[in-house]
């Protein structure tokens, strides 16, 4: 399929009206569909018990659904009238038992009398073109549905009451600002207005690039914040690793045995602490050599998370001596782990040890739960600022980009304008392209591609 017949198949033709169940698949007490159009009313009474001529707005019924003569549910139903509605268009909203069969009918009978299958994310879409929301509004109800932890959702529902959309309107602002100042002299050919003074305009610049990056800058935290902490056990095999990640857990996640090598994958779970999304692996024992392919394949496994890692659990079984396996795992762990990435050592199989001194670590017992909350202070003493940064952090990897992108822009135009006899056009050149940034964000910019992805990652109905 060509790149522009993909574009042609997702912008929606707002001339259709759409339908489509808002509630998950699955069998349960109600489901809600909801269709949006110019014809939603009329095709809304052709299904209907009752003619609705002209609903008030968010008038409230009880109506019999019907396909033909056959009544399918008697369902809640709610009018809104655009452009007072979500997507800006004539709504209804029904809201009828949650049968797969009952769902199903009524979205034929609709679809029978006009109405289209809707296709994912295709109601947002529907607002963003017609003015509810801008883009970065719409991509944060998707991060709103998809938040699994307080953090993430604080971050997502900031952004869809406007907050990053304020702090780029701002940007753009001050930039449109400057850009004025600089084309009033390119078009005053007659001398009318004052020279333009090149270092007031390099420092409002500056400024600007300032605000940007510092906006920018917070996309580490917000990576945390949507994408949780990547928290990887490792050690030698049998130094406890399974044990400790089912005692976080609360639950037997990973299968332990006094067996070394039980484990030879790694094993996936997450949990929240102190409203942080924690990513959990379990990997399998650093050994000196592996025994056979699927071992081997389970090393490579385990450097491979141990590079993607935030912070590393090096674990060491307290009860025995520090043997050679202990030495090689921890200089794995080293030579693996990319830079900025935090180490914890951590000894293990306390309720077993004689010795409950250990320096520069944290003693804990998977039996007994020793230790275990002080650990989990401890991964968390760096990133508590986290939820507090959410509502400004830039969660998204294509605003940072932007926003990156813009930042470039803004330097070049700062360097530009500290040069005697800079030519002002290509000044208002870097401008133009600062903005045209800005508006990637909010989606004044944004490219057909680049819509169609975005809602494409969209669920169904929403």
């Amino acid at each position: 399929m060509s790149r522009c017949s993909y574009i042609i198949m997702i912008l929606p033709d707002l001339k259709k009206t759409i339908i489509a169940p808002a509630t998950p698949q699955g069998k349960g007490a109600l489901a809600v569909i909801r269709m949006s159009g110019p014809e939603a009313f009329r095709i809304f009474a052709a299904i209907s018990s009752r003619r609705f001529s002209c609903p008030a707005h968010k008038q409230v019924s009880l109506v019999k659904i019907k396909a033909g003569k056959t009544v399918l549910d008697e369902a809640i139903v709610v009018f809104f009238k655009g452009p007072n509605s979500y997507s800006g268009e004539d709504t209804v909203e029904i809201s009828c038992h949650g049968s797969a069969y009952i769902v199903r009918e009524i979205l034929n009978a609709a679809i029978s009398c006009g109405a289209v299958s809707a296709g994912p994310g295709e109601f947002t879409f529907r607002a963003f073109l017609n003015g509810k929301l801008d883009l970065s509004e719409a991509e944060a109800v998707n991060a709103l549905i998809s938040s699994d932890s307080a953090a993430s959702h604080h971050a997502a529902i900031t952004q869809t009451e406007g907050f990053l959309s304020a702090m780029v309107s701002g940007l753009k602002d001050k930039s449109v600002t400057l850009l004025a100042e600089i084309e009033a002299r390119l078009d005053d050919s007659d001398g009318l207005i004052p020279e333009a003074d090149l270092n007031y305009f390099s420092d409002i610049s500056e400024q600007i690039r300032k605000e940007v990056l510092s906006a920018s800058e917070s996309f580490k935290a917000g990576r945390h914040i949507k994408e949780g902490l990547k928290i990887v056990f490792a050690g030698a095999p049998n130094s406890g690793k399974s044990s400790l990640m089912n005692a976080f857990l609360g639950y037997d996640r990973a299968i332990v045995s006094p067996m070394a090598g039980t484990t030879r994958d790694t094993l996936e779970s997450s949990i929240e602490i102190k409203g942080l999304k924690i990513c959990l692996t379990d990997t399998a024992g650093l050994d000196s050599s592996a025994g056979d392919s699927i071992e081997a394949e389970g090393m490579s496994r385990a450097l491979s998370a141990l590079r993607n890692a935030d912070i590393v659990l090096l674990l060491k079984d307290s009860s025995e001596p520090e043997s050679k396996a202990d030495k090689l795992a921890a200089g794995k762990v080293k030579d693996s782990i990319c830079e900025g990435t935090k180490i914890i050592k951590i000894f293990t199989k306390a309720d077993l040890s004689k010795h409950k001194r250990k320096r520069n670590g944290i003693i804990v017992s998977s039996v007994t739960g020793e230790g275990i909350e002080e650990l989990k202070n401890k991964i968390t003493e760096n990133y508590l600022s986290l939820s507090a940064e959410s509502a400004s952090a830039i969660t998204s990897a294509r605003h940072y980009e932007a926003l990156s992108a813009a930042a470039k822009e803004l330097k070049e135009l700062s360097f530009l304008l500290k040069r005697r006899n800079s030519p002002l056009e290509l000044a208002a050149e870097h401008l133009r392209a600062a903005l045209n940034c800005f508006g990637l964000i909010t989606g004044e910019t944004a490219p057909d591609d680049v819509l169609a992805k975005i809602f494409s990652s969209f669920c169904v109905g929403k």
